[in-house]
């Protein structure tokens, strides 16, 4: 009898105790942990054993949630772990915990300085101004704060583009951003103060309006253009047979605004009209009915005719008949 007992109670044991003990998980968890920018899982935090490899498996790929940011930390204890667990339907009463009561979750950070965020503005900045025939000074406005980017160096980007890039001169703005694996963490503005100086015609002494231009009432000096308006000139040929359309006072630099090439023919001009038809030329005299330059067509009265024609200015004096 006391035989029957005992082989009955080693079938039940080895019947009933597998049963009993599979599917058991124990989950090592981690006091402190570095992780790159991603979503936690059980696995990046702890260590996860057991007799059942399938829900091994499951258990190690359960989400916590995301990572902290840069320069930041995150504690996750084991109440926010169990609540993830039975979220993914697995029984908490298989699961045991050792270790640690908590995991403290930082992720691989970069600091940028803002110096630094300067320097790569400004090397840009440097590439794009324009050098030749003169002397640029670029000043920061303000150093932006430091940015902190949640990976390492190595594998950072950075993207600088200009706000304006029709501007040489004055307040300067790029914008300055960095990405990581197409993902971007920072975009902040960089601002410049940039200084030109260049060799420009002045005027030497009061300039009339109306007056020609000449090396007698402009003189080629250096001076500061960060302000000028309109486009100076860099070289007093560069006014030959220009005269005033305004007043010009002592040391101001000209400018396109200041300044024109005068008309080659004027309205109310005699002029030559000239035929040329057939291999035989005619000149008579023409009354100019409208202002223009070489090249121009425009309205001229033949003073013998009356009649209005159309003619192309050949200089000063001379219109060609147009049929």
């Amino acid at each position: 009898m006391r035989y029957r007992i005992t082989i009955f109670s080693l079938f039940i044991m080895f019947v009933f105790l597998p049963g009993t003990f599979a599917g058991m998980i124990e989950i090592h968890l981690m006091e402190k942990i570095v992780l790159k920018d991603k979503v936690i899982t059980v696995s990046d935090i702890s260590t996860v054993t057991g007799d059942d490899p399938g829900l091994v498996k499951k258990v190690m790929g359960i989400e916590i949630g995301n990572t902290p940011g840069a320069n930041c930390e995150r504690r996750i204890d084991l109440n926010f772990i169990r609540m993830r667990l039975i979220s993914s339907n697995v029984n908490i009463e298989n699961v045991t915990f050792t270790n640690s009561q908590s995991t403290l979750v930082s992720v691989e950070s970069t600091k940028i300085k803002g110096l630094e965020i300067v320097q790569k503005a400004k090397e840009y900045l440097l590439e794009f101004l324009p050098m030749d025939d003169r002397e640029t000074t670029v000043e920061v406005g303000r150093v932006p704060t430091d940015q902190w980017v949640p990976s390492k160096r190595d594998n950072i980007d950075f993207f600088i583009t200009l706000v304006d890039t029709t501007k040489d001169r004055g307040k300067i703005e790029l914008i300055v951003s960095a990405s990581s694996e197409g993902k971007r963490f920072f975009k902040v503005p960089v601002y410049f103060n940039v200084r030109v100086f260049e060799f420009v015609a002045v005027a030497k002494k009061k300039i009339r309006r109306n007056q020609s231009l000449t090396k007698e009432n402009v003189i080629l000096t250096r001076r500061e253009t960060t302000r000028t308006r309109g486009m100076s000139f860099s070289s007093i040929d560069d006014l030959k047979g220009m005269i005033t359309t305004t007043s010009v006072q002592p040391r101001i630099i000209l400018t396109e605004h200041m300044v024109e090439t005068p008309p080659t023919l004027k309205q109310g001009s005699i002029v030559k009209l000239i035929v040329k038809k057939s291999g035989f030329k005619i000149v008579t005299k023409g009354l100019a009915q409208q202002t223009g330059y070489k090249g121009d067509v425009i309205k001229v009265r033949n003073i013998n005719s009356k009649k209005i024609i159309y003619g192309q200015i050949i200089n000063h004096d001379s219109v060609q008949v147009i049929f």
